[in-house]
């Protein structure tokens, strides 16, 4: 047991001199690599000489883009790499240690900031330690949670995409004292777009179409890296939840001018309809950013909707009042007469059950009322003499004497005109008041009813108009978004 208990504690103190012998031996290269290094100096042989930076990108996450604060926010890892040659190494002389994990704040830092930031950040998330190799090559991976600006353009909102840049640079060093590059690749070949992350997932509402990087030579002589990442909006959710109701509610507004005119609903249905519309303007407003630079899309789509409806409603008020008229306050003219009641209904597909009297029959109604007059003379009412020929026959085999020799002499006697009792005359008074009354309601309910039908023949007019402007306006506004919003890479030839 005794020499069991030797063999392990000498196996462990074999091991413990060999970590730290490790330790003593990177501890020794740290010493030797930081004696006399200077963090603030630039990594250059010579003031003339430019210190080469390679900026590249990996996207992690994509945050999502606020249209509202017309801002982009990522979640990144920035892959830079250059040559420091005061922290170059010769292997062998150090056990073969051919990198190492140094602190970033203890070596010299090429400050590439983010320059078009929204929030204030310049800087990364979190100062990892950079690797340095024994060549002189130094690598640095942060990662970092990126805000920066990107001009919205609402044009074609919600099928929409947008150019979203992230421009980075130093913030002190000029072109003449540092060059900015591509990454390369472990082939040596540069990288010219941003990179996704192995773990990337891409969001629900925005779809990566391109995404190019391009070296930029500013006026000021400063060197940028600018990453482009051009993304279309998944317009689902708009479909769904905006697009489709209003469409629904254009139907609605369709069918107001189906509906009859004594239901009472037709002004209260536009005017609904037309607050409904408002309420999804307004939650628009909520949505996309104050601008005067364009229109979206489905804006106009709502607006066009809503003047529409606007219409409807002062178009609902011409049909109410040509339904109410009646005889005793309007005389249809004849034009009127001609082109609705007798043109148009054809053309509409209306049948109207009672046969119209002719066109060259009809004769343009006055307001006085017809009053038929019997013949007056010396406050007396008479009738006019009838035809002898009809009440009296001439003689036959039934009358051989013809007519009474006394009733012939008192008609054909010296006046022409039959005086008629009192009682009679009180009589035909009676019934010439009936039947002007019965013609005058039976005048009245025809010209009501004319009015009534013109009405309809407007209304249905209308309905045909307002399915054509709706059918046609909605196909135009959409097709011309389905042809122009499609995202193309600026940087790629065509």
């Amino acid at each position: 047991m005794k020499g069991l208990d030797l063999f392990l504690l000498t196996c462990c103190l074999c091991s413990l001199s060999t970590l730290g012998g490790a330790s003593e031996v990177e501890k020794a290269l740290l010493k030797q690599l930081f004696t006399g290094y200077n963090l603030k100096v630039r990594p250059a042989s010579s003031p003339e000489e430019r210190v080469v930076v390679r900026v590249g990108m990996v996207l992690s996450s994509f945050v999502g883009l606020n249209m509202k604060n017309e801002e982009m926010s990522v979640v990144v890892v920035m892959n830079l790499e250059w040559t420091d040659h005061r922290l170059s190494w010769k292997p062998k002389e150090h056990d073969g240690i051919e990198v190492m994990r140094i602190p970033s704040a203890k070596v010299w830092l090429p400050d590439i900031v983010l320059i078009n930031n929204n929030d204030g950040v310049f800087d990364v998330a979190l100062h990892v330690h950079v690797q340095a190799y024994s060549n002189g090559r130094i690598t640095w991976t942060p990662p970092a949670l990126y805000c920066s600006s990107c001009g919205v353009k609402v044009a074609y909102f919600p099928f929409d995409w947008q150019n979203c840049t992230m421009q980075f640079r130093s913030y002190t060093y000029d072109s003449t004292e540092i060059e900015v590059q591509y990454a390369l690749d472990s082939n040596g070949n540069e990288i010219r777009e941003i990179q996704l992350d192995e773990s990337y997932s891409e969001g629900g509402e925005w779809h990566i179409r391109h995404k190019p990087c391009r070296k930029n030579m500013n006026d000021d002589l400063y060197e940028d890296m600018t990453f482009y990442l051009i993304i279309e909006r998944k317009p689902l959710y708009y479909v769904l939840n905006i697009i489709l109701p209003c469409i629904l509610i254009t139907i609605i507004a369709i069918f107001n001018f189906y509906l009859p005119p004594d239901a009472g609903e037709k002004m209260g249905l536009s005017i609904n309809v037309l607050l409904t519309l408002t309420v999804f303007l307004l939650l628009l407003a909520d949505k996309i950013p104050e601008t005067s630079l364009g229109v979206p899309i489905i804006v106009n789509y709502i607006m066009f909707t809503m003047i529409l409806v606007t219409f409807s409603v002062i178009l609902g008020v011409v049909v109410l009042n040509l339904h109410h008229r009646s005889p005793n306050t309007h005389i249809m003219p004849m034009w009127v007469r001609k082109i609705f009641i007798h043109m148009l209904p054809p053309y509409l597909g209306m049948m109207r059950p009672k046969v119209e009297t002719p066109l060259s029959l009809e004769t343009i109604p006055r307001r006085e009322k017809k009053i038929v007059t019997i013949s007056k003379v010396a406050d007396e009412y008479f009738i006019r003499k009838p035809d002898s020929s009809i009440l009296f026959p001439k003689p036959n085999r039934f009358h051989p004497e013809g007519m009474c020799t006394d009733l012939r002499k008192f008609i054909d006697g010296p006046s022409s005109y039959l005086t008629l009792p009192d009682e009679l005359k009180s009589a035909i008074v009676a019934i010439i008041y009936i039947a002007e009354a019965l013609q005058a309601e039976k005048d009245y309910e025809a010209l009501k009813e004319d009015w009534q039908y013109v009405a309809m023949v407007v209304d249905r007019m209308f309905l045909w108009l307002f399915v054509v402007f709706t059918t046609v306006g909605t196909l135009a506004i959409f097709a011309d978004a389905s042809f122009n919003h499609t995202p193309t890479d600026p940087f790629k030839a065509p």
